[in-house]
């Protein structure tokens, strides 16, 4: 099971997109994943950006005033997903991440599996790179505004944030579309907005594994001339 969702492999891809003399080049990124497997990421990153490739990356982190309203909205979002905040440093298909370490075998793993680090790590040059995604607080003030407000309850508000959550949950349904229609939908296509409309000749794209296939269906919905080379 665990090496069903990947987190073993160490080796990273990359898919290529072109478009005339634009190129981008796509490396999906995974949460939990090997020492190698991050190394490898590292060495792509570098390379790529000295040959001229402008880092496109994923982070829903929060645009929010206080340290209350980002309170506030790690309930909310808790309340949603069902997860205890800081499990996983970035959004995944859900449950994937849940399942490896609900795993027998995880504990043996060791310091083999880790946690994918900061984008410092990866040598990200801050100066030139684009944060491609859609702040959480943004994501779920969409949702309210279309299904309603997120009610917290007595113990949403007791349980603190790190620890295992058991409250009442959301209904399914608003779940499952928080998922589809925010998680998935939403952020593929601002990424494949931002990246059609970008003046960079080259990009290098750093996002979530299970969003590659949306972002090229809505990159080639806006501009069927963009082709995938591999």
């Amino acid at each position: 099971m665990v090496q069903g969702t990947g987190v073993l492999r160490d080796a990273s891809r990359k898919f290529e997109l072109r478009h005339g003399d634009r190129s981008v080049v796509y490396i999906p990124m995974r949460h939990l994943g090997t020492r190698v497997y991050y190394d490898q990421i590292q060495r792509a990153v570098d390379s790529l950006q000295h040959s001229g490739y402008v880092v496109f990356y994923e982070s829903i982190a929060y645009q929010v005033d206080s340290a209350a309203q980002r309170d506030l909205y790690d309930r909310k979002f808790r309340k949603l997903t069902g997860n205890r905040l800081g499990l996983q440093q970035c959004i995944e298909i859900p449950g994937d991440t849940s399942r490896v370490l609900r795993a027998p075998m995880y504990r043996k793993l060791g310091q083999r599996i880790i946690s994918q680090p900061d984008y410092s790590f990866f040598l990200v040059n801050y100066e030139t790179a684009v944060n491609a995604d859609i702040p959480k607080n943004k994501l779920l003030d969409e949702f309210e505004y279309l299904y309603g407000a997120i009610n917290l309850d007595d113990c949403d508000y007791k349980t603190p944030l790190q620890e295992p959550y058991s409250c009442k949950p959301i209904k399914a349904a608003l779940k499952n579309k928080f998922d589809k229609e925010f998680v998935m939908k939403k952020r593929e296509e601002n990424l494949a907005s931002l990246v059609a409309d970008a003046p960079q000749q080259k990009i290098l794209i750093l996002f979530g594994t299970s969003h590659f296939k949306g972002f090229l269906r809505n990159l080639q919905a806006r501009d069927p001339k963009w082709i995938q080379i591999n």
